[in-house]
């Protein structure tokens, strides 16, 4: 698979990586600056995600209607997210808009207003988001899950933060954050798509300009604290009580960084384990038991460590019996490893989804952010794919010692008092 793809450092430290996609219309851009929630200061949880609303809703330039229409009205699309290690603001447009895109973004991230009555009103919209999540159990209990995981480091802080620390924010709080993380060293701009590279090049250069007025943050700025080791992980088991019709469930454990070359062998593992419909816990706990509706297997990779866990859904009366099911088809696992058949069918699907995912400019600008956000070479998808096929049955039995070792698991739940 040929994959056109070009990095460019800038003299303040931005980072720019390129895709050439020349059969396609489309581009995707994403502007990415490497500051989320564990960076956070405890008392300020939520200021990441808060100031990625705030931009939205004004700048010197334009109003938050225009804001959206100037995207929308050409056929494109604007959208933000925070995240616990990055904050991105990406857009979809034709490739003629590529200009107008970036115009756009740029904006957003130059010159805010962040006026005190906008701060106010959207202080409200950010509490029914809190509520949102609080009101659906199966997104509550990955929160309390990696709460219960990482403790007081930053990592288990609540992305949306809390109803008093957004409560607490102020217009000189949303300023200061701004200038003081958002600079040149901490931004990543990623676009895919049909472009000119030296055009595109000249576009970012001019709109981003804003940010050589920006100086780095200093010693003061804020800092990520340094998250749990797995070989230092004390597993812990926590209930949380909720009236609601089922008991949500996530099993799980520390497990590792992104530049971690076992990071192969576990995405194998984890298909494996709950991948998908032919998966080991989908065919026992819910074709063969009948104990869940739903249930999958996920990881998260960080900088410098990682989350492994199992998610169910299930009758509160079968909450024990849901666990002893998973750990003991965990404990299989590690007796008897993974066969043959097993191991090619996870390669296949890996494999499958990442080049059906090629197919996606979005996913495309998103692979670029992905390894220049987390300190990587950009890798091409066959590099990937050659990976992938080099994991043998013996590494993935190690990983899984490690991963669904009993001494090391997690268990928490949502759900109707089980007492």
């Amino acid at each position: 698979m040929k994959e056109e793809v070009r990095k460019i450092v800038g003299d303040g430290g931005m980072r720019i990586v390129l895709e050439h996609i020349p059969h396609v219309r489309s581009c995707s851009l994403g502007v990415w600056v490497n500051r989320g929630s564990r960076h956070e200061p405890f008392e300020k949880v939520g200021i990441s995600h808060f100031l990625e609303h705030m931009v939205f809703k004004g700048t010197s330039r334009r109003s938050a209607k225009q804001i959206a229409s100037s995207v929308e009205s050409v056929g494109g699309s604007i959208d933000a997210f925070t995240g616990r290690e990055y904050t991105c603001f990406h857009a979809r447009v034709l490739d003629e808009y590529v200009e107008l895109a970036l115009d756009v973004l740029s904006d957003l991230l130059d010159s805010p207003t962040i006026s005190e009555e906008n701060i106010e009103r959207e202080k409200l919209v950010v509490y029914e988001e809190i509520r949102n999540m609080e009101d659906t159990p199966d997104d509550m209990i990955h929160q309390f899950y990696s709460q219960a995981i990482w403790g007081r480091d930053p990592l288990g802080y609540p992305l949306l933060g809390t109803y008093e620390t957004v409560g607490s924010l102020e217009r000189a709080d949303m300023l200061d954050y701004l200038h003081r993380e958002y600079v040149s060293p901490n931004f990543v701009i990623s676009i895919a798509g049909n472009i000119n590279y030296d055009c595109t090049l000249d576009i970012i250069r001019e709109k981003f300009s804003f940010l050589a007025n920006r100086p780095a943050a200093g010693k003061d700025g804020f800092k990520a604290m340094p998250a749990r080791d797995i070989d230092d992980f004390t597993p812990v088991t926590r209930h949380l009580n909720r009236d609601c019709q089922q008991t949500h469930l996530c099993l799980g454990t520390v497990s590792f960084a992104h530049a971690d070359p076992r990071r192969y062998a576990l995405l194998l593992l984890s298909n494996i384990i709950g991948g998908g419909m032919s998966s080991r816990l989908f065919q026992r706990v819910r074709e063969e038991e009948a104990l869940a509706y739903a249930i999958y297997s996920f990881q998260q990779f960080y900088m410098d460590t990682g989350l492994y866990g199992v998610y169910m859904g299930t009758e509160p009366s079968q909450r024990n019996r849901t666990i002893n099911v998973v750990q003991e088809e965990y404990l299989k696992f590690l007796k008897d490893g993974v066969s043959d058949g097993e191991l090619e069918h996870a390669k296949n699907q890996l494999k499958g989804q990442l080049l059906l995912g090629l197919e996606s400019t979005t996913t495309r600008m998103f692979r670029l952010a992905n390894f220049e956000l987390n300190g990587e070479d950009y890798l091409p998808a066959d590099d990937v794919i050659h990976r992938i096929e080099a994991v043998g049955s013996e590494e993935i039995y190690e990983v899984a010692r490690v991963i669904l070792n009993p001494e090391r698991i997690c268990s928490v739940s949502l759900g109707p008092n089980h007492n």
